[in-house]
Order: structure tokens, then C-alpha cells, then sequence
């Protein structure tokens, strides 16, 4: 595993920790029985522009829809939000000293567990079996290209031909 997959990795599981983090736990003490509940806007709502809003999501297809040619609008129309999120956040990044700093610390501090990880017996056998089944699959022939429908015919008409003068001419030697 690379730092940078490390890293992503870590990312994933920071913003997971923290979403749960944001979702007050219900406990014994604090639980209301079932039906004596009652949903208020403010615990319920989401803030605006929340830290954990999440940019990535499943790739989605607008086939799966019933509305294919709409959700292939607001699937691109996501895709380039994403993207602009994406680079705000860069520029926010480069720009705010404080942002710019915390993330320095948190590289830093994952740097640091990431070495502390691998440095453990059981992640450098199983680093090394990865390494391991990493070489044996690029030893690996790649597949054959698929063919489409009118390659393989033309294909074939040259082939036979090739086929048939190769035996006439092997006939030929034979005799």
C-alpha cells in the first residue's frame, strides 16, 4: 500500500469517525421509548454546508433510472459540482494559514501512524504477500483484445485464404 492510498484511506475513515462523531448516540439514559419521540427541525436538519459532506458517491448509470435522459443531466451536473468542491477546497488549502497549517499537522501525524503500521511484524508479512501475488499477477499474459463482429469475419476470409494456399503449396512440395 502506498502512502498515497495510506492517506485516502485514512481520509475515509476520519470522515466516517467524524459523521458518527456529529450523530449524538442515543443511550438507556437518554433513549425515549418507541412512538414518544418527536422529530424537531433542529436535530434532525442537516447544517448547511457541513464539513462531512461527502463529494464522492456510487457511480450511478442514468440506465438505472426511469428518467435516463434527466438523470444523465444531473448526474453531470453532480460531476461538475464535485469538481468545483474539489477545487475550492484546494484553493482553500493554499490560501487560509490555518487550514494550511492543521493540514500539515494531520499529514504529519499520518505520516506517522503510517509508519508506525507498517512497521509492525504482521503488516510486513502481509505487505509481502501482496508484493508476492503484485508479481505473479504482472507475470501474467494480458487477455486477448475483444473483436468486434466485422474484424472476425474478415479476419477469417484472410486466414482461409492464407490456410488454403499454405496446403496447396504444402500439397504442391509433397508431391
Amino acid at each position: 500500500m502506498t502512502m498515497k492510498h495510506f492517506c485516502i484511506l485514512l481520509l475515509f475513515a476520519m470522515t466516517a469517525v467524524l459523521s458518527a462523531a456529529a450523530k449524538p448516540a442515543a443511550t438507556a439514559a437518554t433513549a425515549k421509548p418507541a412512538g414518544t419521540a418527536k422529530p424537531t427541525s433542529a436535530t434532525n436538519a442537516k447544517p448547511a454546508g457541513s464539513v462531512l459532506t461527502s463529494i464522492y458517491s456510487a457511480n450511478r448509470t442514468p440506465s438505472e433510472f426511469a428518467e435516463p435522459d434527466k438523470a444523465a443531466d444531473l448526474i453531470n451536473r453532480r460531476a461538475e459540482l464535485a469538481q468545483k468542491i474539489q477545487n475550492e477546497r484546494k484553493r482553500i488549502l493554499k490560501e487560509d494559514d490555518k487550514a494550511k497549517e492543521l493540514y500539515e499537522e494531520i499529514m504529519r501525524l499520518n505520516r506517522q501512524l503510517a509508519s508506525l503500521l507498517e512497521a509492525k511484524k504482521s503488516m510486513i508479512e502481509l505487505n509481502s504477500q501482496l508484493l508476492e501475488l503484485d508479481s505473479a499477477i504482472s507475470k501474467l499474459k494480458p487477455a486477448p483484445a475483444p473483436e468486434t463482429e466485422a474484424a472476425p469475419k474478415d479476419a477469417k476470409k484472410e486466414d482461409v485464404g492464407k490456410t488454403d494456399s499454405a496446403d496447396k503449396a504444402g500439397k504442391a512440395g509433397k508431391e
